[in-house]
Formats: C-alpha cells, sequence, structure tokens
C-alpha cells in the first residue's frame, strides 16, 4: 500500500464522517455547533459547582461540558444525552482519551428524566428550549440551576448573565434556578 493511499483513504472516511454528521444534523433538525473552549470553561465556573452534584448537558454533542465539568470537580456525577450517532462516537473517544469517567449516552433529551439533576447545561435552539422549559416544570427539584449559552426559555428571566464573546459580538451564559 503506497502513503498515497493511506492518504485518501483517510481522506475519504473524514469526508464521510463530516456528511454523516450534516445528514443526521438535518434530520434531527439540530446543527452540531460545539461550545467554544473558552466558553465551556466560563459555562463551568459560572455554573458554581461545589463538587458533589449531578451534573447534566442535554445535547451534550462531543461532551466537553461533561469532561470538564469532571475535570474541574471529580466528585460530581455527569451525564450527558446526545442523538447524533457520529458526534456521539467522537464524544465517547474523547471522554475515553481525557480519561474522565462520564456518561454520554445517545438518547433522546426530551425522554429523559432529569429529576435528579442539580444543575443542567444547554446550548439548543430556542424550540428546544420551549419544549425543555415545560419539562423542567414538571421535572426539576426547587433549586436547579440550569445554565444556557447564547438562547433564552420563553417568558422566564436568568437569575444572573455573564456576556461571553460570540464571533463578532457578545452572547449571554444565563443562569436560571428553577
Amino acid at each position: 500500500m503506497q502513503p498515497l493511499d493511506v492518504i485518501v483513504g483517510f481522506l475519504m472516511v473524514w469526508v464521510f464522517v463530516i456528511v454523516l454528521m450534516v445528514v443526521t444534523s438535518i434530520f434531527l433538525r439540530a446543527p452540531f455547533v460545539p461550545t467554544p473552549m473558552k466558553i465551556t470553561k466560563k459555562m463551568v465556573a459560572f455554573a458554581d459547582l461545589k463538587g458533589d452534584e449531578v451534573v447534566y448537558d442535554l445535547g451534550a454533542g462531543d461532551g466537553r461540558l461533561l469532561i470538564e465539568s469532571k475535570k474541574a470537580h471529580p466528585g460530581i456525577t455527569a451525564k450527558g444525552f446526545e442523538l447524533s450517532p457520529p458526534v456521539y462516537v467522537w464524544g465517547l473517544f474523547l471522554i475515553w482519551k481525557s480519561g474522565v469517567k462520564v456518561g454520554l449516552h445517545m438518547r433522546n433529551m426530551f425522554h429523559q428524566n432529569v429529576s435528579d439533576a442539580d444543575c443542567i447545561f444547554l446550548y439548543l435552539m430556542p424550540g428546544a428550549m420551549k419544549t425543555l422549559q415545560k419539562k423542567f416544570e414538571k421535572e426539576l427539584k426547587p433549586g436547579t440551576k440550569v445554565i444556557s449559552h447564547a438562547f433564552k426559555f420563553p417568558g422566564r428571566e436568568p437569575v444572573k448573565s455573564m456576556p461571553v464573546p460570540w464571533l463578532q459580538g457578545e452572547k449571554d451564559l444565563r443562569l436560571y434556578i428553577w
């Protein structure tokens, strides 16, 4: 096998994975847009975790928020749900590579019970925020923190917000207390 064959084969696999991610994002109605690492670290700090909480990331993508949360607070239980198969597999690889123990599951976040949550991270589209708001009103215990990057819950004011750099401007991290 020639070195060029290996390179071409690798590129073909890479293109296939990218196409698969685009196609699944179309069917799932949500693109995979990872939270930048600087913002991930700010979200974890903004959550003000104590170290023994149950933390969720809904629409967890590649698991980076789970990984960073667990690294910063090893005592937490970190769980996430992601529905896109290639993104989920990539997340499992990154979790394995990080060496931290977090749970990333390929499941529909809307159908999972999160009543044990102490903190939930979100970076989701407005339609998903609206659906989750109804779910949270039924499931979450009083005092549960919900940290949202960029998008709001309709008709609900955050307890606190913090601007973070976003493209050419700023977006807010928002803290909601249920």
